[in-house]
C-alpha cells in the first residue's frame, strides 16, 4: 500500500529545469568562463556541486551570480509543470504524505514552490544534506521523517541524480518525467524508472 510520495521540484513540478540551465549560461558568460561540460548533464545535482564543476577556483562567484540570476528568472519563467497541481492535491485528498526532495537551495526551493502555491509534508533541500543525489542520503533521510518504508513509496524526478538516488534507497515505484533536458532513457530504465510523458501519467499509475 502507497503511503508517501517524494518528487524532485525543478523539473518535475515546476518548470525551472530550463530557468536554472539559462541562469548557469548568463553567470558563465558574465565571468567569462569557457566550460567543456554539457549543463543537461549536471542538472539535478546541487548547486555548489555544479559551481564547483564550472568554475574551478572562481566557483564560489559562479555560485552567488547563478543564484542572483535565478532569483530574477524563476518569477518570470516558471509555471507548474502539466497536471501538478492536480496531482498533489489529489495525493493529499488521499492521505498520501508528501516530501519534496530537491538539490536546489532551499531558498530557491522556496520560491518553486511559491509559483506551485503548495507546501509539501517534507522539504529536503540541497544545502540541508551532507550529500545530495544521486548520492540516497537525502530520499532516505526523507524516508525515515516520513516514517515510512521504500516499499510504501514512489518517487518522481527528472534527471539521472534523482533516479540513481531513488534506486540507491531501495525505492521500487521510481518515475522519469521527460522535459527538456537531454537525458538516457534506457540508462533509466536500467535503475528501474518508468517512463511518463508528463505528471498526468501518473493517475494511471499510482
Amino acid at each position: 500500500m502507497i503511503k508517501a510520495a517524494i518528487f524532485d521540484l525543478d523539473g518535475t513540478l515546476v518548470s525551472t529545469a530550463n530557468v536554472h540551465k539559462t541562469a548557469w549560461e548568463l553567470a558563465l558568460k558574465d565571468l567569462n568562463i569557457s566550460v567543456n561540460v554539457k549543463l543537461d548533464n549536471l542538472m539535478g545535482m546541487r548547486t555548489i556541486e555544479i559551481a564547483k564543476i564550472l568554475g574551478g577556483d572562481r566557483y564560489l562567484e559562479l555560485f552567488n551570480k547563478k543564484n542572483e540570476y535565478y532569483k530574477d528568472l524563476v518569477i518570470k519563467m516558471a509555471k507548474p509543470t502539466p497536471c501538478a497541481v492536480e496531482i498533489l492535491k489529489n495525493l493529499r485528498e488521499n492521505n498520501i504524505k508528501i516530501a519534496i526532495v530537491t538539490s536546489s537551495l532551499k531558498a530557491s526551493a522556496e520560491l518553486s514552490l511559491s509559483i506551485l502555491n503548495f507546501s509539501p509534508d517534507l522539504l529536503i533541500a540541497g544545502d540541508e544534506v551532507k550529500n545530495g543525489k544521486p548520492n540516497p542520503e537525502p530520499v532516505i533521510s526523507a524516508l525515515n521523517k516520513l516514517m515510512v518504508k521504500a516499499d510504501e513509496t514512489f518517487a518522481v524526478g527528472d534527471t539521472m541524480q534523482d533516479i540513481i538516488a531513488y534506486n540507491r534507497s531501495n525505492i521500487q515505484k521510481i518515475y522519469l518525467v521527460i522535459n527538456d533536458i537531454n537525458i538516457n532513457r534506457e540508462e533509466a530504465k536500467n535503475y528501474g524508472a518508468r517512463i511518463i510523458n508528463t505528471l498526468c501519467d501518473l493517475f494511471k499509475e499510482i
